[in-house]
């Protein structure tokens, strides 16, 4: 890591960040993506798990900026890309005249950001699908969806990709469709949700593939049940609550990690059967 002088720790919660006069101390630069700053070592860690990992690239990165607050628009800025770059979204809210969904795909390995809470980012009536493009190369890159609201449907479907990722992505399920709002089927590698909400649905999350890890994400008021799945998950420090059935359907079980808040219902970790009370009340684990 370089030394840096003007700049300020790029860890939010560095407890000499409003302190430190710009230009006073010598700040370590990322080597990687030379666009973070920090005071320590411990600093740079920190931020390395409170979201410097989704957004440390190479400056070299192809970066594609939206150039407008259509849908549309970022469907033609997603297609324009080529694997691996970098589709920027900037503040505002994203919607189309036509007061249907609009159905928005991304069909290939890249990275779509919103403003890193900067500024609220919203698509509003969209359904949102990541699917494979057929190509071989699908495995040398992930997929990362970051910092932005989706008022509709996530469904990820049938990929090889080398990972995905949602960080900080909200997910709010429209009352009046019957879909469930986070649909994971099929993916042949890990699948992290990290820092999300996931709102409403008729099941707030579907799970129908292994290696899907759910961590400090909130799924509430789905009209079924907060996590459906076929498979095995792994769940750590995550809320489910506030559903019209209940928590969990786990038919193959899950591992849990950490502090979880979950709904009770008549399913355990184990795949079967629970002593739960039928939903009622909340259950810490």
């Amino acid at each position: 890591m370089e030394a840096q002088t003007n700049a300020v720790c790029s860890y939010r919660s560095c407890p000499s960040r409003n302190r430190v006069q710009i230009r006073t101390i010598k700040l370590l630069t990322c080597a990687r993506c030379k666009a973070a700053f920090y005071c320590s070592k411990e600093c740079q860690k920190k931020d390395w798990g409170h979201g410097h990992k989704i957004y440390c690239v190479p400056p070299d990165v192809t970066r594609h900026e939206v150039p407008d607050l259509s849908l549309a628009s970022v469907q033609e800025t997603i297609d324009k890309a080529s694997p691996g770059d970098i589709v920027m979204l900037k503040g505002g809210e994203y919607s189309e005249p036509d007061p249907g969904q609009f159905a928005l795909r991304i069909d290939k390995p890249l990275k779509l950001w919103g403003q890193q809470k900067r500024a609220s980012v919203v698509l509003h009536r969209c359904n949102l699908t990541i699917c494979p493009s057929g190509m071989g190369s699908d495995a040398e890159k992930a997929v990362i969806l970051a910092d932005f609201y989706l008022q509709g449907t996530c469904n990820i479907q049938n990929n090889i990709y080398k990972g995905i990722t949602l960080y900080n992505v909200h997910v709010s399920m429209p009352h009046h469709l019957n879909d469930d709002a986070l649909i994971i089927h099929e993916c042949k590698n890990k699948c992290l949700i990290q820092g999300c909400e996931i709102r409403g649905g008729s099941d707030g999350v579907c799970i129908a593939t292994e290696k899907v890890h759910l961590t400090n994400t909130k799924i509430i008021n789905a009209q079924s049940r907060g996590i459906f799945s076929r498979r095995r998950f792994t769940i750590e420090n995550c809320e489910v609550s506030g559903c019209g059935g209940y928590g969990i359907k786990g038919t193959a079980g899950w591992t849990k990690k950490g502090r979880n808040n979950i709904q009770p219902g008549p399913w355990s970790e184990f795949g079967g059967a629970s002593s739960g009370n039928g939903g009622m009340g909340m259950e810490m684990w």
